[in-house]
Formats: C-alpha cells, structure tokens, sequence
C-alpha cells in the first residue's frame, strides 16, 4: 500500500478542492497532511473532508513554526506506515488511478521514482479541459535542458521517458528517503529546487526517474491559489531560484554532469541559469501572453471564415 504526504501551510482554500481527489487513489491506505506552521483552518477543512473518507487512515501533524517543504516532507516520512510514498502538492488534483499507474512503472528495475504529467489550469478552466487542451505536451522541444538543469513541463513527447528529474509529484520508496532525506536547506524564500533536490540524488547514485504521459495532476490556476513560494516579489523570485540553484550544482553538479554527458564547467551552467531565470521571470509572462492573443486572434479570424 501507499502513503500520500501533503505539506502545506495556510492552503485551506486550496485543499478544499483538491483534497478529495487523494482520498479515491487506488492503493493508496493513509493520506499525511504535514502543516508547516500556518494560521489557517487547514486542521478543520481536512478533517470534514476525511470523515467522508472513512477507509483511508488521515494523519495531521503539525510543525509548530515554519521549518520549509523539504522538511516537511521528511516529517511525513518519519510517520508513514507504508513502505511506498507519494508526495503531492497542496493545490493540484491527482486525475484518478494516479498513484496505481506510476506504481506500475515504478517497478521497472533502476527506477527510483515515477511521475505523470503536470498540467496547469487557466483561469475558467476545468480539469478536464485543462487535461484536453494539455494532451501530450503543449510545444516542441527537448523535455530536459541539461545546461539549466530545468525539466520542460510542457514539452510534447510520447509514453515514458527517463530524466534527472521531473515535477514534484513522484511516487518513490520509503527506503531511499530514508538514504537520501529531502534537504531542509531550501527552507527560506520560495524554496527552489527543494523537491528536485531528492531526485538529484537519486540520478546521481544510479537511478532513474520517470515521466509518464500515461496518468496527470491538475495544477489550480494562479487565481485560484493566493498564497506560496510563486507569489512572492518577481527580484525575490529571481534571487532565490539562483541561490538555491548554486547550492544544488555545488552538491551535484560534477557527478551530474558526467552522467549526462554535459562538458560545461560549473560556473558556465550557474551564469547560463542566471540568465534564464531572469529572463523567465520578466520577458518571457508578457512574451506568453502576447503568444496566446496572436493565437486566439486567429481562431477568431478563421471561425469568421468559415461562418462566412
């Protein structure tokens, strides 16, 4: 059987939605909501929800100041009872038979962790539309950039793939947590790379991790989620994204490097992730949007075409 961890902190508004979809995961006995400090009702909303759970074993703890997800994840570890773990985020759906497919792929020799597809809602959207419009990816392009050391969420591929690492959303076991715990270091700003962090490491003592297209989260829309490491101050979010990023190639970096074939020297990646997520924070929002008016500009132009 399976053990969900959930960190959160004063999620409340966002676990209301996305809860329920963690209680019907197939195989999955005991559900732990770890609360990393926070002031919300979150204790509240999770225990109605689970009363209407009453199979699946719910576990709320609590840390009693802010100690950062990393940490929290480890606290869900320390209590679980499984020997199987799946982390989730506090405002993404599980699209159903989630945690039985990656277990399915999960038991193919070398492989450390499992996740499906992130999906990411716009505002208005269901999750089945946003599943829908989603498909296989949303561009062209190599899923993995090795130089930034950044996977691409939205590139298109087919069935399962090998990488680095992938989203947060992974299924792994027990016992590699226990070798290889998530670092509390990413404690402070937005917490960047935290959740890839334990998956470095698993990539560089020999595992694999897997994407698979063959099961989905939903993420909520950033309407939808008022509170988190993503709304902080755009500087605050460049800062931490190349703090955090030289921590994670100082541990990693060599062993990383050598496995992927990547020749560049350390500071040649760290200047080359500088510079993206500048860019990614300030250039490429308005690029985006500018992208999807052009596209929705001509639907519309095509749609009169065809009534005409």
């Amino acid at each position: 059987m399976i053990t969900l961890i959930v960190p959160t902190r004063d999620r409340a508004h966002t676990l209301r939605r996305v809860a329920p979809s963690y209680f019907v995961q197939d195989g999955i006995s005991e559900i732990i909501f770890v609360i990393d400090g926070g002031s919300d009702d979150t204790p509240q909303v999770l225990e109605r929800i689970a009363a209407s759970y009453p199979a699946v074993s719910t576990v709320i703890l609590r840390h009693a100041t802010r100690l950062g997800a990393a940490q929290a994840r480890n606290t869900g570890v320390a209590a679980s009872s499984n020997q199987l773990i799946l982390f989730c985020d506090d405002d993404e759906y599980l699209e159903a038979g989630y945690a039985k497919t990656c277990l399915q792929k999960l038991q193919t020799p070398g492989v450390g962790a499992v996740s499906g597809r992130r999906v990411y809602m716009e505002n208005g959207e269901t999750p089945l539309g946003a599943l829908q419009r989603f498909g296989h990816g949303l561009r062209a392009g190599k899923p993995f950039r090795p130089l930034l050391c950044e996977y691409v969420n939205g590139a298109r591929f087919n069935g399962d793939i090998r990488l680095p690492l992938t989203n947060a959303v992974i299924l792994t076991h027990k016992y590699l947590l226990q070798r290889f715990p998530y670092d509390p270091h990413y404690a402070r700003g937005n917490g960047y790379r935290e959740e890839s962090d334990f998956q470095m490491n698993l990539y560089v003592h020999g595992y694999d991790v897997v994407a698979s297209n063959d099961c989905h989260s939903v993420h909520l829309p950033p309407a939808q989620v008022r509170t988190g490491g993503q709304r902080t101050q755009t500087a605050r979010r460049i800062y931490w994204s190349i703090y955090y990023t030289h921590y994670f190639f100082g541990k990693y970096y060599a062993v990383y490097s050598a496995r992927v074939g990547l020749r560049a020297p350390r500071w040649v990646a760290e200047a080359a992730f500088a510079v993206f997520a500048v860019y990614r924070e300030t250039l490429r929002p308005p690029l985006y949007a500018l992208a999807k008016w052009g596209l929705r500009q001509r639907r519309r132009r095509l749609e009169r075409t065809i009534s005409a």
